[in-house]
């Protein structure tokens, strides 16, 4: 649970408010009302000083840089937890189901319950309380201090070049955000969350025709998962800069916006998440048991269009099920050569558990490092993005029998 705050969208309001709010109060003296209202008169005051300071330590004031992630990260790790990931939406409906895509939802409350004494609205909240106070303790000098002026100056002016100071350095002072959040979007750094998508419809047409073949064991079992399927929404994660960040507040991107996050976005796993008035499946946890390999015999490197050069091993199309639930399409590479297969018959003789057999992942370099070099053009070739992902026609479906 999080104390309140203001949404950024409002941020125009609220800076207006603001502005004018302290120019307004900067008008008052004491010598306005009779000595039997003053007390009313300074506690409305430091009231008025409590709400100024609160509306700008909000989001809605602070913009972009001071609010959407944090009063934290505007004047630095002033909290022991951010706000955490956001979570995007290519649609409104059911946007609170991201937030079961965590992985640990019972560890995200637990976090939030302890940081909460800290979080960014709260500091705002106590700073605000701390304002009020100091108003109020400090107004016989204040009040002191502004008549001398105001005596120096004729009728009216000081009042009025108080009102200008106040409001204008709550004014300046939004514009300095606004200054301080262009230069951050300069420098901006790349995050990561979850992102809904409607599936593509080669991807949903090569899971339609796994599904549509007889399951080795269960045809309950296949059914279930066909139903599930059919209702479920997906979700792929990416990376998106502070420019889109929101806080805690799902975003709903518009087609250009979602497009440019998937452009280049390496995916070789979809989240699903069924509908919960589906049947589950039999086994609770287990691979499903139909599966898609792509390759031939050109050694698995798939040649098809804007898929050549994705991979220069055999990929494979699987459905991973947990709780009964489908919670994932995932495409992997397939090991042709596992580690057992590199130890010939006559090393598996001799071995004995503590034996090293450095020899049996010989390369040029006469012997295995776990540091390696990609070069730039390996890299963009093996990114796989959802459209290059391969098509119904390039996969063989074959079942697999007990397959854990």
């Amino acid at each position: 649970m999080r104390l309140p705050d203001i949404p950024h969208r409002h941020h125009r309001f609220v800076r207006t408010t603001a502005a004018l709010g302290a120019g307004a109060l900067a008008l008052v003296r004491r010598r306005d009302v009779s000595a039997e209202y003053q007390g009313s008169l300074r506690g409305a005051t430091a009231l008025a000083n409590a709400g100024l300071t609160w509306l700008t330590g909000s989001r809605a004031f602070l913009g972009k840089v001071g609010g959407s992630s944090g009063i934290d990260e505007f004047f630095g790790a002033l909290s022991t937890r951010g706000s955490g990931p956001v979570r995007y939406a290519s649609s409104p409906a059911h946007i609170s189901d991201v937030g079961a895509l965590d992985g640990d939802a019972d560890a995200d409350t637990w976090w939030d319950e302890q940081a909460n004494v800290t979080s960014p609205a709260f500091l705002n909240l106590v700073t605000a309380a701390g304002a009020g106070a100091a108003a109020w303790a400090l107004w016989p000098l204040t009040e002191r201090l502004a008549e001398k002026v105001d005596e120096k100056l004729p009728s009216g002016v000081g009042r009025g070049l108080n009102a200008v100071v106040n409001g204008g350095l709550v004014a300046a002072t939004a514009v300095l955000i606004d200054k301080v959040e262009k230069w951050a979007d300069d420098v901006e750094e790349l995050n990561y969350a979850p992102l809904e998508i409607e599936l593509p419809a080669h991807i949903r047409e090569s899971v339609d025709t796994l599904l549509s073949l007889p399951h080795p064991n269960s045809e309950a079992s296949a059914e279930a998962v066909r139903e599930q399927f059919a209702s479920a929404k997906f979700f792929v994660w990416v990376t998106y800069p502070d420019s889109l960040y929101s806080g805690d507040e799902p975003v709903v991107l518009n087609p250009e916006q979602i497009e440019q996050l998937l452009k280049d976005e390496d995916i070789t796993s979809i989240d699903v998440r069924p509908d919960e008035s589906t049947p589950s499946a039999a086994p609770a946890r287990h691979i499903y048991p139909v599966t898609g390999i792509t390759g031939g015999g050109d050694g698995g490197t798939v040649r098809s269009g804007d898929h050549a050069g994705l991979s220069s091993g055999r990929l494979e199309l699987t459905l991973d099920i947990v709780d009964g639930r489908l919670t994932s399409v995932d495409l992997n590479e397939v090991d042709d050569e596992p580690f057992a297969d590199l130890l010939s018959a006559e090393a598996l003789r001799e071995s004995v558990p503590g034996t090293l057999h450095p020899g049996s992942l010989d390369d040029e370099d006469g012997g295995y490092s776990s540091s390696f070099e990609i070069a730039d053009g390996d890299v963009e070739d093996a990114v796989r993005t959802l459209e290059r992902w391969p098509r119904p026609d390039e996969y063989t479906f074959r079942p697999d029998r007990g397959r854990p």
